[in-house]
């Protein structure tokens, strides 16, 4: 039986118990753990099911030797382990891609009628007695540009394009046009995607390319009615050149979904875009991912990845195979 920890555990006492079948015995801690209650804890185990905020670095995985295996609950795996440190240390790392990209798809589709049909605004004038109607316009036949057609973009496009028969024009570093072919999505330069589009959509990962992809420059071209949503990582797009295009009615506004400090840090820079009127610019707590149904398929793959590892059987959710 492996032993595997579990933190912040998402798991029902019956999936506790299903797992022994699959010779996993998932060890169960609720909240986050500090560095000294996890490496205490991880003594024992063979595994660990990263839910919390805890960082795995160099400090904690030099001081687990039975740990083998590193599963965490989510994508971003940068976010929970020092993939260096891993590779160092022989930890298998494992995330759990694509189960939860249609709920970020379907999540970045609210983000984007809640801006463009003025509900904050509306709900902000009906508690301060004001009865105002306000303008918006029918996604139909507008023009979407989609930067990174990938497991979370692909189905945003399959969305709008079947839903509000949207145009799609997409950026993205290969030409992914077979699968566009099912939305009619063109792969265009990014500045004719920021110029033609009513709607941007961010869905690409953070990296040192992407970093600040969207700036200044970006932004000017854009039309002063767009909307810029991004349920991606907030260091693709510049704060300050941000703030300026919104505060100055350059573009109609912006929603995010994760923020450049979480929780938000007020005395950062970064924090005036929440000083913007209300609907210019709107924030979501890093939630997008967060269906019932995402939950359950995140569990299932956890589950999934650590029973064909730990058997030696074909996982293709390994992020460094180099250490096999």
């Amino acid at each position: 039986m492996y032993k595997i920890l579990c933190t912040n555990s998402a798991f029902t006492k019956e999936e506790i118990e299903n797992a022994k079948v699959k010779d996993l015995e998932l060890i169960p801690a609720s909240g986050n753990l500090s560095k000294e209650e996890l490496i205490l804890a991880l003594q024992d185990c063979d595994g660990v099911i990263l839910n919390g905020e805890e960082y795995l670095d160099e400090s904690i995985l030099s001081q687990c030797p039975k740990l083998k295996v590193i599963q965490y609950f989510g994508i971003a795996y940068q976010q929970g382990v020092n993939l260096e440190a891993a590779n160092q240390y022989k930890k298998i790392v494992l995330n759990t891609p694509k189960v939860n990209s249609y709920s970020v798809a379907e999540f970045t589709l609210g983000l984007l009628l809640t801006l463009n049909q003025k509900l904050l605004q509306h709900e902000e004038d009906n508690k301060n007695g004001r009865w105002e109607e306000r303008m918006f316009f029918d996604l139909q036949n507008k023009t979407v540009g989609i930067i990174g057609l990938g497991h979370i973009g692909i189905p945003f496009a399959e969305i709008l394009y079947n839903g509000f028969h949207t145009k799609i024009l997409y950026y993205d570093i290969e030409n992914k046009e077979e699968v566009a072919k099912r939305f009619h999505g063109e792969c265009v330069s990014l500045e004719r995607l920021l110029s033609e589009s009513d709607v941007v959509s961010l869905h690409l990962p953070l990296t040192n390319e992407t970093r600040n992809l969207i700036g200044k420059n970006e932004l000017s071209l854009m039309k002063e009615s767009a909307y810029l949503i991004n349920t991606a990582r907030a260091e693709i797009v510049d704060a300050d050149a941000l703030y300026e295009v919104l505060h100055n009615d350059l573009i109609a506004g912006s929603a995010f979904d994760g923020f450049y400090s979480e929780p938000v840090d007020k005395d950062s820079k970064e924090a005036k875009l929440l000083t913007l009127p209300t609907g210019k610019f709107f924030l979501t707590p890093h939630t997008g991912y967060n269906a019932v149904e995402a939950t359950e398929r995140l569990k299932a793959m956890s589950i999934s990845n650590l029973d064909q590892v730990f058997h030696h059987e074909e996982c293709h959710a390994i992020i460094n195979k180099n250490v096999l």
